[in-house]
């Protein structure tokens, strides 16, 4: 057996500002041919676990292309049309071929292009014909076309959020491949999208929230035997196309039929629990007030309207304003992107003080700048490993950092938007967050792990590109009636 592997991961955002291009991308993850098994060797990535699952049936492998780009707005068309171009010579000209396995996020957007992935799964298809089956990885948030559920054979979602089984998603998505080349299953793919979109801030698979009874259904049709693969999809909520929604889908063994119907009743399942993902949140004033009165030790201020895992800017600074004018005295930490306060850091120097212009670096549409005196106390290469999540392993940068004192406040100003896991960020720079009352995180789930009976949180909604009130957001071309600037009785479907 012969298997080609490659891929190409980016979140995109309609709502973000950020253009992502070739620079951005190789800042994270470019490489080509076996450099790529180098890089992922030993990370816990959905294409380690494609690899390794290929490998380990005895599969000659063929690495061919890797990419990731995070979140952000949207991919640059150049960079597009090069990975893809990229992707499909290089398999075209691995030869004959049994097999190929993709990774991808699955809510990537170009400039000119909403649906990229369902534009490369084409041209793949295009190139090596029906014969060859086609498995790919995409996260939980994918928005799954009907075009990408059509020219793949096998479509395998992650199942948790916080995202904590990339691995073993691409494990589960190449064990298919492999038992499909050995002629022991003959998958095919059920596919429904109803047109509504759910905030992500309520979509944890933990406990008894909504989607944790979703994802217990889907396990539960599995061990029955209803489908050899089950995957719900909640969406990318902030893609403003005419068919993003949320989607169920399932792999079966040669019933088309069968796949069809569990699908629909994974998309049922989150349609009938769409308002149970609707989570409290505060303004930045109100959350500062109310961590002040709390008892915790640490109370993690979650930026959710600015999220840099969802591809806003995180520059947002209504966090620290708030601080500054409800909490001046209290010890807080607040993490924000704005190269331009590091520029301006790194011409004082350490020690030295300045008056900043802090945050709306790039998307200033809701919110200015905090114009205040800090001390630069530190400045400093921004470099981590992840120690989990979808990229455990990896490295990352925030670029040159500054860290900033503003009393009590530390400020860290990164010259990247880079996804937040955990703390790593912080602890790049020398922050121990449990040394604060207050700490400011830009995602929208993570920061989960970070709780402990010492530490609790409040959600904050603010300005930025992540916005929690769907239903408010100025959308240009989704159809209507959907969930929930409508309240349609009966799901409206997509596809």
């Amino acid at each position: 057996m012969r298997v080609a592997v490659a891929s190409l991961e980016y979140e995109g955002n309609s709502l973000s500002l950020r253009v992502d291009r070739r620079a951005d991308f190789a800042r994270k993850a470019l490489h080509r041919g076996p450099a790529i098994l180098e890089a992922v060797a030993g990370k816990a990535l959905a294409l380690t676990g494609g690899i390794d699952t290929v490998r380990a049936a005895g599969a000659e492998l063929i690495p061919v292309y890797m990419a990731k780009g995070g979140a952000g707005g949207h991919v640059d068309d150049a960079f597009f049309a090069e990975a893809m171009a990229e992707i499909l010579d290089g398999i075209a000209a691995a030869g004959p071929l049994d097999g190929i396995y993709l990774a991808l996020h699955g809510a990537m957007i170009t400039a000119s292009d909403g649906d990229p992935e369902g534009t490369l799964l084409a041209g793949l298809r295009e190139r090596v014909g029906d014969a060859v089956p086609i498995a790919v990885s995409l996260d939980l948030h994918a928005h799954v076309s009907r075009r990408m559920a059509r020219n793949a054979s096998i479509v395998v979602g992650y199942e948790t959020y916080p995202h904590v089984d990339a691995y073993e998603t691409g494990a589960r998505a190449a064990s298919l491949l492999v038992r499909t080349m050995r002629g022991e299953i003959s998958p095919r793919i059920g596919h429904v999208t109803f047109n509504a979109i759910l905030p992500v801030l309520g979509m944890a698979t933990l406990d008894d929230a909504p989607l944790a009874e979703v994802a217990r259904m889907a396990r539960a049709m599995e061990a029955d035997g209803a489908a050899l693969s089950v995957s719900y999809f909640p969406v990318q909520p902030w893609l403003d196309g005419p068919d993003v929604g949320i989607t169920g889908l399932a792999v079966t063994d040669g019933d088309a039929a069968a796949a069809e119907v569990a699908a629909t009743a994974v998309a049922e399942a989150m349609w009938t629990r769409r308002r149970a993902f609707e989570l409290p949140a505060y303004t930045p004033a109100e959350a500062v007030r109310a961590a002040l009165a709390m008892d915790a030790e640490t109370v993690l201020l979650v930026d959710a309207s600015d999220s840099i895992g969802g591809g806003a800017s995180g520059d947002s600074p209504a966090i620290l304003a708030a601080l500054l004018a409800h909490a001046p005295e209290t010890p807080a930490a607040v993490a924000i992107v704005d190269p331009g306060t590091v520029e301006r850091a790194t011409a004082a120097g350490e020690g030295a003080g300045a008056m900043f212009e802090i945050g709306a670096w790039q998307d200033d549409r809701q919110v200015a700048p905090v114009r205040v005196n800090a001390t630069v106390e530190r400045l400093c290469e921004g470099r981590f490993t992840y120690t989990g999540g979808p990229v455990a392993g990896a490295s990352a940068t925030l670029g040159p950092v500054a860290v900033l004192r503003i009393g009590p406040i530390r400020v860290l100003a990164a010259s990247y938007a880079v996804y937040e896991h955990m703390d790593e960020h912080y602890a790049a720079c020398g922050i121990d967050i449990s040394a604060f009352k207050m700490v400011s995180f830009k995602q929208l789930m993570n920061f989960r792990k970070l709780l402990t009976p010492e530490r609790a949180f409040l959600s904050v909604h603010g300005p930025g590109a992540t916005p929690l009130d769907l239903s408010k957001v100025d959308w240009h071309h989704r159809v209507r009636p959907f969930w929930p600037v409508d309240d349609p009785q009966t799901p409206p479907r997509l596809s």
